[in-house]
């Protein structure tokens, strides 16, 4: 005997397939509204920073373009973890995309963040934050000169200031974004020091938030072991030696010590990728000698 479908059943159907039931409506609505204002909250900051930069309106152009095409997919994100995910995606494509020595730091440093939040045993949320700090913490690099990014030379003094304040037009960029909560801070202030001497604010020790703390070793780690226009890469265990040389002064020793331990156990994935030998385990309770003062972080970029 041939079965044939209900009528209530062929109508379930048909709205399953062509499309939700009209309960969800209102709130796909509201996910393409919070995705359109994301977008809003975006667009503006970033023009502005292109447009005070060294190449002014063409820097502005070429940079806007795929980051608009990110934000003109969020209207159909109807989830608003979605549409804050490829946000984030959006704003750090922008970045590889103008720094393409640099592609795929954005995510390491997420990674290696993730790492020493998990061994810090901090909760699921600032975890997923810090993910997000650590993809987004040189987004303020679209505001300095391609050629700044890629100078195979070291830096004159005017350039380096230009360079410096790459924290100062991320932390303008993200200024609004409300769902990023902590990963703002990290922006800002990745690259201030334990000993007072860091930019933008020279701030010192526990002044510090703890997101940027974690930040800033994660993104020492990866630029040591990845190969950059200006220098190969460096083995993953000489980039932990160094971080442990400077801990205390440049960076917060149990971040360094966190990160250690989550190398030891994990290893690091792209450490071939990158140009850096793999990782050996770290034999226990080994220290370097201690740091001389005012040392700083030899060959690590900006």
């Amino acid at each position: 005997m041939r079965l044939t479908r209900s009528r209530p059943d062929a109508a379930a159907a048909a709205g399953t397939k062509h499309g939700p039931p009209p309960a969800r409506t209102a709130g796909a609505a509201e996910g393409n509204r919070a995705a359109l204002a994301l977008a809003c909250a975006l667009t503006v900051p970033v023009a502005v920073v292109l447009w005070r930069s060294a190449y002014g309106p063409l820097a502005a152009l070429s940079a806007l373009g795929p980051v608009w095409l990110g934000w003109w997919g969020l209207r159909w994100c109807r989830p608003e973890r979605a549409a804050r995910q490829a946000a984030v995606r959006a704003l750090s494509q922008a970045v590889q995309i103008k720094d393409h020595y640099t592609r795929g730091h954005g995510e390491r440093v997420g990674l290696a963040a993730v790492l020493i939040a998990r061994e810090l045993g901090l909760d699921e949320e600032r975890t997923e934050t810090l993910r997000c700090a650590g993809v987004l913490h040189d987004i303020g690099k679209l505001g300095v000169p391609a050629g700044l990014l890629c100078k195979a030379g070291p830096l004159t003094p005017a350039e380096r200031r230009v360079m410096e304040r790459h924290p100062e037009h991320g932390a303008e960029i993200v200024r609004g974004l409300d769902f990023l909560g902590e990963a703002r801070a990290a922006v800002l202030h990745h690259h201030e020091r334990m000993d007072g001497t860091g930019y933008p604010r020279g701030l010192a020790g526990a002044q510090i938030p703890e997101v940027a703390r974690i930040v800033a070793v994660a993104d020492a780690f990866d630029a040591m072991t990845s190969t950059r226009c200006y220098r190969p890469g460096r083995p993953v265990a000489a980039a932990l030696e160094e971080l442990e040389r400077c801990a205390g002064t440049q960076f917060d020793p149990r971040m360094v010590a966190a990160l250690g331990r989550a190398l030891s156990r994990h290893g690091w994935p792209f450490a071939e990728v990158s140009g850096a030998r793999a990782a050996a385990p770290l034999p226990a309770g080994r220290r370097s000698a201690a740091p001389a003062a005012g040392a700083r972080l030899d060959g690590v970029a900006v």
